[in-house]
């Protein structure tokens, strides 16, 4: 009887002892699972994850992240599909113009030597030819981009500026500033799923008519008391000083008109409902203030519209295959 209490503790010891090596295993292969299959390329799910774009220690709802990864996914099929075409199309650059913009973006990046670069590399667990390689294909990219879906010729007519400034002038307006109900349901009090339920929840009320200060003395984690009303103006942040509010919630605050209620916002792991009660407006920029401002937005537009229209045309005579991960 004793004995085999003895192996019994001496097999459980072993478990415990290979847990750790079990997790880094699992960790592994949930990185290797296949996210997509571009013609015969694979894209991982832990190429997909190194490429997201997240502040580190940055706390992300589950819902949140998988947006994140789709998005991500979809960028890096297109940039994959960027490199065959390069390779289909049999373009072929000097292998010297590679050198010499690696050695561009070495300096660029504060490693005036190979040798202070690698060993930054090797700290980080990874090889020159793994960097050398990611250059090599992004100067590829950037190099197709400007062939295929380049600005140039991209013309914005006068009379399209003026239509948008008339339709978006309260975004040239001088120091604009709002009073803002909130509604704030905190994902650490209530759960993550949970808060984000009863956001939806709230908001489906409010579209239905019920009252925002109601709803926000009962069910706001923030302002309760105020009916969800800020005691402070808010005010957008410029170029030279920031904004009252959070970068997220003042893009979709100062895009309401007075009385709109906006849909639910996920920031800072707080589930938010905006409401624009009131809007102090200054003077109105003129059109000739921002004419060049608008230009500039316009030409982005239709820049990013081009790209995407490009992107589509590859996408159109490839094989691509995405996988749920």
């Amino acid at each position: 009887m004793m004995t085999r209490h003895c192996r019994l503790i001496i097999v459980f010891t072993v478990l415990l002892g290979a847990l750790p090596l079990w997790g880094q295993q699992l960790d592994r292969l949930q990185r290797n699972q296949v996210a997509a299959v571009v013609n015969n390329t694979v894209i991982t799910a832990g190429m997909v994850d190194d490429n997201i774009s997240i502040p580190p220690n940055a706390q992300v709802l589950p819902d949140v992240m998988e947006r994140f990864r789709a998005s991500t996914l979809e960028t890096l099929i297109n940039m994959e599909l960027v490199l065959q075409e390069y390779n289909e199309q049999k373009f072929s650059l000097p292998d010297s113009i590679f050198q010499q913009r690696i050695k561009e973006a070495m300096h660029r990046d504060g490693f005036p030597t190979r040798s202070s670069l690698v060993r930054k590399l090797k700290a980080d667990g990874k090889t020159y030819e793994e960097y050398a390689r990611e250059q090599r294909e992004q100067i590829i990219r950037r190099i197709m981009l400007t062939e295929f879906a380049s600005p140039k010729g991209i013309v914005i007519s006068p009379r399209r500026i003026e239509n948008y400034y008339i339709a978006n002038k309260n975004q040239y307006r001088r120091d604009v500033q709002i009073r803002l109900q909130m509604i704030a349901i905190s994902s650490q009090k209530h759960g993550a799923e949970a808060s984000r339920q009863l956001a939806d929840e709230i908001h489906t009320k409010l579209m239905g008519g019920d009252s925002f200060s109601e709803m926000a003395s009962i069910y706001c984690d923030l302002y309760a008391e105020t009916g969800g009303l800020r005691d402070e103006l808010d005010k957008k942040g410029t170029s030279s000083e920031p904004g009252t509010l959070p970068k997220p919630l003042e893009d979709v605050a100062f895009s309401l008109e007075r009385g709109q209620i906006s849909e639910v916002i996920q920031h800072n792991n707080i589930s938010w409902i905006i409401r624009c009660a009131e809007i102090q407006q200054q003077e109105l920029r003129s059109l000739a203030d921002v004419r060049d401002e608008i230009e500039k937005t316009l030409m982005d537009q239709e820049h990013k519209a081009r790209e995407q229209k490009w992107y589509r045309k590859l996408r159109d005579k490839a094989y691509i295959s995405k996988v749920a991960f």
